[in-house]
Order: C-alpha cells, then structure tokens, then sequence
C-alpha cells in the first residue's frame, strides 16, 4: 500500500535504516508497571503504547532494520527495566538508552548492554551541570542523548563546550530547527531529526538546511515512535526517506543509517 510520499522506499531500498529515537511500552503491567509522569504529552502512554515485539513488526513492515530503545520518562520515569530486557532479547535489533537518578546507576546499565544514557533536561538542569554523570558517561564510553527546550539551548551548548570529548545527539534538534544552526560549530552535537523537525517545513528543504550546517555526519532520523503516533510508523519512515530522496544514495545511507551506526555500532 502507497503513502503520502508514493515509491521512496524503493528509491532506498538498499540502504540500512536505523531509527534512533523510539519509546516502548510493555503489556505485562505487572512486570513492568506503568510509572505515569504527571505532565502534559503523556497520554500517549495509554493511547498507543507498543511493545518491543509490536515495533519490530512495524518496523520490518516499513523497511526499518535497526531502532534506539529510548527510555520512555513518561511512562517509566527512571526505571529502565523494560528497555534493558528488550535490549537483551533483541541484540541485534535494538540499542537502548537508559535515563537514571544517580550516575552510580550507569556501571550496571552498562554492564547489562544499555549504550547510552539520556540527559532529560526539560528544564535546563539535571545532568547537564552534574560532572560526576559527564564523568561516567566519559569511563563507560556511553553516548549521550539530551532532551531540553529552545530557552535551555545556551546551557547544553557550554555544557558540550566543556566536555568536547563527549558525543552528544539532540533530540527533536531542541525543538528549534530554524535556530539550532547557532550551535554547529560545536564539534560533538549530532541531532536527532524527527518529525517535529520535518513537520516544520518541507521535509527536504528542512534537511538540506540542517545538512548545510551541520554535515550529514552528525544528522540521524528518529521517528519519536509512538509518542508520535498521529500516523503510522510506515509514513514517518517514508517521510524519512521523502526528506533525502534527491540526494545522492550515499548522502540517503548517511542520513538513515550511517551517522546512526557511527554512535550505536553495536547495531551493525
């Protein structure tokens, strides 16, 4: 069945597509009970959570090979069990980034396959300022995720100029894709380009715009899948490729996979 892009899955056909940013849900809630943060945009949790087994389905339907297990904060909060266990019975399939209360936590996470951990700092604070997570994250050779606003932008960047010897990768590009540009010439910032960013605009005039700034090499797709989930994961897959379809398969395979495989070789 078509989608709004037409035929750009054949056009991509050949190459490895890693989705970086995707959210799990079990459907054992007594295994894993839910942990509902109390704030907006979690009603997804209720409204269409997936499971690991359910994305993987989604997943090869659309032509996505490999995904980035990010911890779901809204509906776990700091208890990454789920995305450990789903790391573990899908190695080949899945990394999984882990988002913790204490740095002490991370050298079990690690130990138990977990690759990164993410920086959830909404509100401009967290691990952004805390050396002793910089320092582990640093020792354990995790990548780093972050998720923060716009208005917290100045404080990620002084915190990636401080440590350059640490990779980082945006979420959403910080949710301002039209001024996320300011920061490239911080060596060590790769963005996550989701829908949010792709939705702003025409999908391939936002990625050749974000490309000409930031280099193909630090810029990786995510679906955001299913926090997203106002259509189906086929259609943020070819959305995807709709944004690199007129750049040459060398610049698509970067963009879809290979920046992502340099931060999660694991996945290879």
């Amino acid at each position: 069945m078509g989608s709004a892009f037409g035929d750009v899955a054949e056009q991509t056909s050949r190459v490895l597509v890693v989705d970086t940013h995707t959210h799990v849900i079990s459907d054992d809630l007594e295994k894993y009970p839910l942990q509902v943060a109390d704030y907006p945009g979690v009603e997804w949790v209720y409204e269409a959570p997936v499971t690991a087994e359910e994305l993987l389905a989604e997943m090869a339907a659309a032509g996505v090979d490999r995904a980035v297990l990010v911890q779901a904060l809204g509906g776990y909060g700091t208890d990454n069990s789920y995305v450990v266990h789903a790391r573990s019975a899908y190695p080949g399939s899945f990394s999984a980034v882990a988002i913790v209360d204490d740095a002490s936590e991370l050298d079990a996470l690690a130990a138990a396959g977990v690759g990164g951990v993410r920086f959830y700092a909404i509100g401009g604070g967290g691990p952004l300022h805390d050396e002793g997570t910089w320092d582990a994250v640093r020792k354990l050779r995790l990548r780093v995720s972050a998720a923060t606003m716009p208005v917290y932008l100045p404080a990620l960047g002084e915190a990636l100029a401080a440590h350059p010897d640490v990779i980082l990768s945006l979420d959403h590009c910080g949710f301002a894709p039209e001024s996320i540009g300011d920061y490239a010439h911080l060596g060590n910032l790769y963005l996550k380009v989701t829908p949010h960013v792709l939705d702003a605009g025409d999908p391939a005039v936002m990625l050749e715009r974000l490309a000409e700034q930031f280099g193909l090499n630090r810029l990786m797709w995510g679906s955001d899948y299913s926090q997203t989930h106002d259509r189906p994961y086929q259609e943020l897959a070819d959305q995807a490729r709709a944004a690199c379809a007129g750049m040459t398969q060398s610049e698509q395979a970067q963009f879809l996979g290979g920046t992502a495989l340099a931060l999660w070789p694991e996945l290879g």
